[in-house]
């Protein structure tokens, strides 16, 4: 499989998806704009265009991705409100070979009318097919890599992490220091992949009922992603955090 073109297909639709975000934003006025697109063994991927996740700190952007992943187990046609985050929603469903899809439009004081929603609804449902389409193509990656080793040791009051990821058939090393270890596990990991990816927050908290991490990164072109993995009991949490900031590092293009 060609990392290159993995890459060039992701990219695609992320850019798709962002433009229809934006199209959406365009013709009616609300207040969150959001898709969380979820593809085979990959973890659900929250995309935002209104609030950005520059604009949200780590806690908002974790509650608010919980309550997204939560919404996006069950159908939804438009045809309801839901209270979602403190926001009045229309949540729009969408199915493909490989992945679904769960739009959310909202205001927070007043709920769209029958006319936004049916543009909506029509917007998210055109936008959601073709990004699944898209998930058909033979070079997407079915399952999220992960470290291949995670090491983290205290030097007075700071951790030192190493971790080894695979990266176009090879291994590479990162090293990196912080404060508390699951920092310095998401930096060591930006270190082996993509030095010029910049580290927003990494925290953990419970998503339906299970622990989670979440990483959220930026670029230079001043994209953010967030990547996540569970952490369940029996799961080393650093590891969790490694394979999420892995996660959210391929997201933005990088070639893990």
């Amino acid at each position: 499989m060609s990392e290159t073109k993995t890459t060039e297909t992701g990219m695609v639709i992320q850019e798709l998806v962002y433009s229809g975000l934006d199209a959406i934003c365009s013709v009616i006025p609300i207040d969150l704009c959001a898709y969380l697109h979820a593809a085979g063994d990959l973890g659900p991927q929250l995309y935002l265009s209104r609030p950005t996740l520059a604009e949200m700190d780590a806690t908002e952007a974790f509650n608010l991705f919980s309550a997204l992943r939560d919404t996006l187990q069950d159908e939804h046609e438009g045809d309801e409100t839901l209270l979602l985050g403190g926001y009045l929603a229309l949540a729009v469903s969408t199915r493909g070979r490989y992945s679904q899809g769960l739009h959310v439009i909202a205001r927070r004081d007043v709920p769209l009318d029958e006319h936004e929603r049916e543009i909506a609804s029509k917007l998210c449902r055109s936008f959601g097919r073709a990004a699944h389409t898209l998930e058909i193509a033979p070079d997407r990656p079915r399952k999220a890599p992960g470290p291949v080793r995670v090491t983290v040791e205290m030097l007075g009051e700071m951790s030192r992490a190493e971790v080894a990821v695979p990266i176009g058939g090879e291994i590479r090393t990162g090293t990196a220091e912080a404060s508390y270890a699951p920092r310095a596990v998401a930096l060591a990991v930006i270190d082996a992949v993509d030095q010029s990816l910049k580290l927003g927050e990494a925290i953990e908290g419970e998503i339906a009922s299970e622990r989670a991490v979440l990483v959220l990164l930026g670029d230079e072109r001043g994209r953010s992603a967030l990547g996540a993995a569970l952490c369940g009991a029996g799961a080393d949490p650093l590891q969790a955090t490694a394979t999420a900031t892995i996660d959210a590092a391929s997201r933005l293009g990088a070639e893990a």
